[in-house]
């Protein structure tokens, strides 16, 4: 039987993210950042937001939509905040520098928090509280983004489903615990990975075009019905997550992006906002082992799988992967193929 999957080892996924970027004119030290921040996505097996992105972060270059070498300018700077704003800047290296904004500002007040506008797709927010929560802090990292799913109520889409994440410090030998959703019930791009892989989802990810539940991925992703996680809940979320970020920062709001010549939130229209928060004493770490274990214990629901702490999944995944290789599937290694005799970057799989 056919492999649904071809194998690569997780540096030379980041060396091939980095000279692909460099190829279309991204200074290294930027395409550093990126390359690695987005091949450890697929390395904790979240295929939807990591090297997937690489050919309309290309694309997008290309056309002038994202600006490949960004300046991030401060707006307004107050001892612990700031805002500062970028041309369309390439999303994960601006983030990366707004987590380290915050993180500084911790360092010197106890919290310390970084808005940023006018931000290309960042990739999975999971990235930037896992970069606080690696130094010692709390992170908390919030984007807005384009209209794509409907606000409960609506018939249509009018809303970001505007993700956000939380990471929290481990023990020396732990890993740190990091939460990451999005409002809608799941990340729109598991549907549309779904949709690709001709596989059906579960009732309850979206509706068709009559409003009616569906298990198919593209009358999903054609209707653009995905529903938000908790009904009214996580639209109430993605509403205020739009206020913390475009809100706060004065960019772009959902609506807005994308149309009248405006920045899509892909291609550079988006708001960020980092927080980082010192922890006030050398308890916590021992709070989140002994949380982890406490969840452990419990009886477990029969049908519902094992329990696992946020982050649980992709911290088994990185480390597996790592031993064995990250498996990209075969349609997506095909894009990468082609986009590497396009730029002529050499692209090497596992044997």
């Amino acid at each position: 039987m056919r492999s649904a999957s071809k194998r690569i080892e997780y540096r030379e996924l980041v060396r091939f993210f980095k000279d692909t970027l460099m190829a279309v004119g991204v200074p290294a030290h930027v395409a550093e950042v990126e390359a690695e921040i987005g091949a450890e996505v697929d390395l904790c097996g979240v295929h939807s937001h990591g090297v997937r992105l690489l050919p309309v972060m290309v694309e997008n270059i290309r056309n002038g939509l994202t600006n490949p070498a960004p300046r991030i300018d401060v707006v307004v700077e107050y001892p612990a905040s700031v805002l500062a704003e970028t041309d369309r800047g390439i999303g994960r290296y601006v983030s990366a520098v707004g987590m380290d904004m915050a993180i500084e500002r911790a360092e010197a007040y106890g919290i310390g928090a970084a808005a940023i506008r006018g931000v290309a797709h960042w990739g999975r927010g999971y990235s930037y509280a896992m970069r606080a929560a690696r130094v010692g802090m709390i992170g908390l990292a919030f984007t807005n983004a384009i209209v794509n799913f409907p606000a409960w109520g609506t018939a249509v889409h009018s809303l970001g489903n505007n993700p956000m994440a939380i990471g929290v410090p481990a023990e020396d030998d732990g890993e740190p615990v990091v939460l990451d959703i999005a409002m809608t019930q799941t990340a729109i791009g598991r549907v549309r990975e779904a949709a690709e892989k001709g596989e059906r989802v579960p009732l309850g990810w979206g509706l068709d075009a009559q409003g009616k539940p569906t298990d198919d991925p593209v009358a999903i992703t054609d209707s653009k019905r995905f529903l938000p996680m908790g009904e009214h809940k996580g639209s109430g979320l993605a509403f205020m997550i739009e206020l913390l970020t475009a809100g706060l920062a004065g960019g772009l709001l959902c609506y807005e992006q994308g149309t009248e010549g405006r920045p899509s939130d892909t291609a550079g229209g988006s708001t960020k906002l980092f927080i980082a928060v010192r922890p006030f004493g050398n308890w916590l770490t021992e709070r989140v082992a002994s949380l982890q274990n406490h969840l452990k214990s419990v009886p477990r629901a029969e049908d519902q799988g094992e329990v696992q702490w946020p982050g649980e999944g992709s911290y088994r995944r990185r480390t597996e992967y790592l031993e064995r290789g990250i498996p990209i599937p075969l349609m997506l290694a095909t894009d990468l193929e082609a986009l590497a005799l396009d730029l002529s970057v050499p692209l090497h799989w596992q044997a």
